[in-house]
């Protein structure tokens, strides 16, 4: 047991051009990944992150825009964020029941509230319990069900419909610097280095499972305007096992609105 607890060790003094160099790479990166996910998301009419995700990341960037003391830098770049998270809670609204058939589309829509309400509370008590005020605790927290929830849901749909490469590059390369802010600023905190390689290998896994998926489906990985892959048949369904549960190629531009039927 540690003779002094980590958490209360505050941040290092680092040199402002090192931590713009970690710091710069995720604010781009994230902002990269949104506009893809929205980009993505218009053109399939499916969510391109996550939908519950997509509320628990709102109510961390919220809170920590809004509701929290922060440096101005920091507050700017949470203030971008927030703008591309409004648009993608909207797609989340909208397309978000077509993941979830299970559930009436109010319920879901209910239930996406609950969950940012109860975020944003967790963020609010998490930042008083670890005076966690720039968020990096309970941001690598959120980063590691965040980055399973992709893999989770490639495999739910059965394609990578709503999904590209350049979303999970994105994505991995804005985590992967946020994991490297969080070491160089918190260089003590050992919560972090072992939350980020987590999240991090799970990027990793989703970028090769998601490439294999496209390949699987003849969707050309790379091609910015490539076809809108369909699901056909669910992943896991008895289908699967014989090839007839891959993904086919709609048309170019063809929304997969009734992918899930």
């Amino acid at each position: 047991m540690s003779q002094v607890a980590p958490v209360s060790v505050g941040a290092a003094d680092v040199p402002d051009g090192l931590f713009a160099a970690v710091a710069g790479p995720t604010a781009l990166g994230w902002i990269v990944t949104y506009v893809l996910a929205i980009r993505q998301g218009r053109q399939d009419g499916r969510v391109g992150i996550p939908a519950y995700l997509v509320a628990v990341n709102f109510a961390w960037e919220f809170s920590l825009t809004f509701l929290l003391e922060q440096t101005p830098t920091q507050r700017l770049i949470n203030v971008l964020w927030v703008i591309f998270n409004v648009v993608l809670l909207y797609q989340a609204l909208r397309y978000g029941p077509r993941d979830h058939p299970g559930l009436p589309a109010r319920i879901f829509r209910w239930t996406l509230a609950g969950v940012l309400v109860w975020a944003s509370v967790i963020v609010m008590v998490g930042a008083n319990e670890f005076h966690d005020r720039d968020g990096m605790y309970t941001g690598m927290i959120i980063q590691v069900p965040l980055s399973a929830s992709f893999i989770l849901l490639l495999r739910r749909r059965g394609s990578s419909v709503g999904q590209s490469m350049y979303i999970a590059v994105a994505k991995t390369v804005g985590s992967l610097f946020a994991g490297l802010t969080a070491f160089v600023v918190y260089p003590s905190h050992h919560l972090l280095q072992v939350l980020v390689p987590t999240y991090v290998a799970l990027d990793v896994a989703y970028v090769v499972l998601l490439h294999r998926a496209m390949r699987r489906e003849g969707r050309p990985p790379w091609a910015f305007r490539a076809p809108t892959a369909v699901s056909v048949v669910p992943a896991g369904s008895a289908a699967t096992g014989s090839g007839t549960g891959s993904a086919s190629l709609a048309g170019a531009g063809t929304r997969s609105d009734d992918a899930a039927s």
